[in-house]
């Protein structure tokens, strides 16, 4: 009777350490793929093209002028 406890309880640790190990895996497996994008491919392009570049800092001085993005010509300029 006290070998079937202890036996149990050994099944059941190693049971409890077998599914953390898979749900780290899990969870570290999603965390590795996912990539955060804090800017899109097109606002990148945009950046990278001097004149596109100037005109852009020109709308966020305005903006930062007046307070208002209704204000600035960002649409036109992307």
């Amino acid at each position: 009777m006290e070998n079937n406890k202890t036996l149990d309880t050994i099944l059941a640790a190693i049971g409890v350490l077998t599914l953390t190990a898979i749900v780290y895996n899990g969870l570290k497996s999603l965390t590795s793929q996912t990539e955060t994008a804090v800017i899109s491919k097109d606002a990148v392009k945009a950046i990278q093209n001097p004149e596109t570049a100037n005109k852009l800092r020109e709308a966020v001085d305005k903006y930062h002028d007046t307070g208002d993005w209704d204000q600035t010509e960002l649409k036109s300029i992307l």
